[in-house]
């Protein structure tokens, strides 16, 4: 596949997976547009990729752990954040929507970075062959793993959110 039909095919689904990284629109722009140019590259040298899907989001996972890999600046991308999804229909269901979402991120921030990368690699999507080529994991453990940070993910949940599980 070339250059052009990877872009034109994977961009949105691979700006989705930036945003939930970084919280940030500018910061997924941005990642998108380092992961786009190193393809642009391999393809202009003629290389061939087998999974330019899982390739992407290897590349766009690597990019924001090198560069955005502290706490503090996740909290804080998470106060000015701006919603990627504009499909409202009340104000009520608008507010819940927001607050679920919040509340998501909220407890994301909180987990650990291995349990937060697996989590959104198995929403969107990916095989566990696919999940352990991205994060350089043995295919035998993605299972446990994936368990083991849903289980931690709950725990957060019901620590921050008791109130909500009385």
């Amino acid at each position: 596949m070339d250059f052009e039909k990877i872009y034109y095919k994977y961009y949105s689904e691979i700006y989705r997976f930036a945003f939930r990284l970084s919280m940030s629109k500018t910061d997924s722009q941005d990642l998108l547009q380092d992961a786009f140019t190193k393809l642009f590259k391999m393809t202009k040298n003629g290389a061939k990729l087998t999974n330019p899907k899982s390739w992407l989001y290897k590349v766009v996972l690597n990019q924001w752990r090198n560069t955005y890999n502290q706490a503090k600046l996740r909290r804080d991308k998470l106060n000015q954040m701006d919603m990627y999804n504009d499909n409202r229909q009340t104000p009520e269901s608008d507010y819940i929507k927001n607050e679920k979402l919040k509340l998501t991120l909220d407890c994301l921030s909180e987990i650990q970075m291995k349990d937060k990368d697996i989590l959104l690699l198995y929403h969107d999507g990916f095989s566990y062959s696919e999940i352990a080529d991205i994060l350089e994991i043995k295919e035998t453990s993605v299972g446990k793993t994936l368990s083991r940070a849903l289980q931690n993910f709950k725990q957060i949940l019901k620590t921050t959110q008791h109130e909500l599980f009385e």
